[in-house]
């Protein structure tokens, strides 16, 4: 067993039970932090044979007993979503505890919120990354693998993913997806930040297995982030779709007809899906992928991973997490996951975990 504990904040969820068993594998004592006892005892259960896992009954919305329970552990990994809703206020009550974190934040608003702790993680000796998944996450440190690659500074990133329906569970993804696609949201645009409208600006990407698919702006962290950390000098843009690519025109639908207005619509809406979910699981792929175009002048690469949704977010998070562990990633402060890891050992443990990532 690595020295050291960890807690897994909504260890219970499809994401965050992923987390736990990725934690596991990686040989670290983990503990699951969940509302739910009874699926959080049923996980555990589960992974008897494979490590040392325990259940505690958290609340993650009591900063008070938050802030008790995460008193006996060296990391936390906060995996409840919307991030939206839930990210700022576990990170500063974390940060504010003096505990180091990971999280799977994958909504701009509350990343830019998050990274605005940076000052008070260096104050209490934290190291904090946010975002650490697939989208943003796995994104962020193939682009700064890119840049790299390209002699250190780059014209343009241009992200894009895929998620399948058939792929993924829980009403936070949900709730995320029409934040993503609502209103305003912001690009990196002509060497400047810029907010666009969500779902527009459709452009064709090529991923392995799936194809060719079309992709719309989406309110996702990394456009902000990347041109604080990597040297760009013209534009980051994220894209997304779902596939069937009908359940992408299908959710535009949704906001156009102004039922993802307010958080409450957004939320009520997504409840209703959540109940019929099945339904749109019909005939779809379970597969899931993120791709980064990187361009200086005319040299250009690529990079592209599929796989589950549920592998691709929480691979990256459990492995962040047990470097800050082992003291591999030691600095004090918030950061997304382009500040603080280097992609090319990175991505080697990430792919002795399952996680490929193809080169064009």
């Amino acid at each position: 067993m690595t020295d050291g504990s960890a807690l897994v904040l909504g260890g219970a969820g499809d994401m965050g039970s992923g987390v736990v068993e990725e934690l596991v594998k990686l040989g670290v004592r983990v503990d699951i932090g969940d509302i739910n006892i009874a699926r959080a005892k049923s996980i555990a259960q589960s992974l008897r044979d494979t490590g040392e896992v325990g259940v505690v009954r958290v609340d993650a919305s009591s900063r008070e007993e938050l802030t008790d329970i995460v008193k006996g552990y060296d990391v936390v990994v906060n995996a409840i979503g919307p991030f939206y809703k839930y990210g700022y206020v576990v990170a500063e009550t974390l940060i504010a505890s003096g505990k180091n974190g990971v999280d799977l934040c994958d909504d701009h608003d509350a990343a830019d919120q998050i990274l605005g702790l940076s000052e008070q993680a260096v104050k209490n000796g934290v190291t904090y990354i946010t975002g650490l998944g697939w989208t943003p996450g796995l994104s962020n440190i193939l682009a700064k693998m890119g840049v790299e690659e390209l002699g250190g500074e780059a014209d343009s990133i241009d992200i894009g993913w895929f998620g399948s329906a058939a792929d993924s569970r829980g009403l936070a993804v949900i709730m995320h997806l029409f934040h993503t696609m609502t209103g305003e949201v912001p690009m990196f645009l002509d060497g400047h930040m810029a907010m666009v409208k969500a779902g527009s600006s459709g452009m064709v990407f090529e991923f392995p297995v799936v194809g060719k698919l079309k992709l719309y702006y989406v309110g996702h962290p990394e456009p902000l982030t990347i041109p604080r950390h990597l040297r760009i000098l013209k534009r980051v843009t994220i894209r997304g779709c779902l596939i069937p690519e009908w359940q992408t025109g299908l959710a535009k639908l949704f906001v156009r007809l102004g039922l993802t207005s307010t958080g409450k619509r957004i939320e009520r809406l997504s409840r209703f899906i959540n109940r019929i979910e099945d339904v749109f699981r019909t005939g779809g792929v379970a597969l899931s992928g993120v791709k980064v175009a990187v361009e200086r002048g005319e040299k250009r690469v690529n990079y592209a991973s599929v796989n589950r949704m549920r592998k691709l977010t929480t691979a990256p998070a459990a492995l962040g997490a047990y470097l800050i562990l082992k003291d591999q990633v030691v600095e004090s402060g918030v950061f997304p996951p382009e500040a603080i890891i280097e992609p090319r050992p990175f991505l080697e443990k990430l792919k002795a975990m399952g996680v490929a990532v193809t080169t064009e």
